[in-house]
C-alpha cells in the first residue's frame, strides 16, 4: 500500500510553518509589529475593502434569509477576512486579501468576488462599486482589542461612582507593580547571565557585575540557635 495515501492531513499550523520555511529574515519580520514593547504577529497589514451598493434583490439576495446565507458563503473563502450583507440597504461590504498584499495568506481579486456574486444570482451595479485600501492592523485588529470608546463597568461589589473614585489609586498601584515586576525580571536575567557568561557572550549582552551583591552573598552564613 502507498503510505502517502494513509498519511494524516497536516494542520493549518503545520502548513503555516512549511510556507515560512523558505522565507528570508526580512520577510518573516514583516509579519510582526511592536505593541507596547511586545512583538505581535499580525497575519495581515494592508488589505482592501470593496463595497457594492445599489444591489438588486435577486438570487441569493432575494430576501433577508438568502442574504444571511450569502454572507456565510462569502466568509467560507479563506481570502475574505470579513463580509457583511445589508439586505435592507441593498449593500454588500467585503474586506479581502488582494493579490498584491505582502503576506502569506490566501489571496483573491475583486473580479473573482464579482464572479462569485454573479454565480449566486446577485445583480450588482458596476457603476456603484467602491474599492479602496484598508488598514487591517489599525482598523480591524487594534480596534477589536483596543476600541476608542468602551463602556466602563465597575468591579463586582462596587458602584460606578465608587470605582471612579478608586480608579486613580488603582492605576497608580498598577504602574508601581508593573515597574517592580520588570525590575525583578531584569535582576533575575542579570544574575542568570552572570552565572552563564558564555550565554551572555553569545547573545552579545553586557553583564552588570554587582560586586557589592556578590560580597553580601559571600558573607551570608548559617545561624545556629542554642536550645
Amino acid at each position: 500500500m502507498d503510505k502517502s495515501q494513509t498519511a494524516p492531513k497536516r494542520s493549518a499550523y503545520q502548513e503555516d510553518l512549511q510556507s515560512t520555511a523558505g522565507l528570508s529574515e526580512e520577510q518573516i519580520s514583516g509579519q510582526y509589529v511592536m505593541e507596547n514593547g511586545n512583538r505581535i504577529r499580525v497575519p495581515y497589514r494592508m488589505v482592501r475593502e470593496v463595497i457594492f451598493t445599489n444591489v438588486k434583490h435577486t438570487g441569493e439576495f432575494a430576501d433577508a434569509e438568502h442574504a444571511a446565507r450569502l454572507q456565510y458563503r462569502l466568509m467560507l473563502n479563506d481570502a475574505i477576512l470579513k463580509a457583511r450583507v445589508f439586505f435592507i440597504r441593498n449593500k454588500i461590504a467585503v474586506i479581502y486579501n488582494p493579490k498584491d498584499a505582502t503576506n502569506l495568506k490566501e489571496k483573491i481579486d475583486i473580479e473573482e468576488i464579482k464572479m462569485f456574486l454573479r454565480e449566486q444570482g446577485v445583480e450588482i451595479d458596476e457603476g456603484s462599486i467602491s474599492d479602496q485600501p484598508y488598514d487591517y492592523y489599525k482598523d480591524l485588529y487594534t480596534y477589536a482589542f483596543m476600541p476608542p470608546a468602551i463602556r466602563e463597568h465597575a468591579p463586582y461589589g462596587y458602584t460606578l461612582k465608587e470605582w471612579k473614585r478608586m480608579k486613580p489609586e488603582w492605576n497608580r498601584k498598577s504602574i508601581e507593580y508593573k515597574a517592580k515586576k520588570e525590575a525583578k525580571q531584569e535582576k533575575f536575567r542579570q544574575e542568570y547571565l552572570l552565572e552563564h557568561p558564555e550565554l551572555a557572550k553569545e547573545l552579545g549582552i553586557e553583564i552588570k557585575d554587582d560586586k557589592k551583591r556578590k560580597k553580601q552573598g559571600a558573607d551570608k552564613g548559617f545561624w545556629f540557635h542554642g536550645v
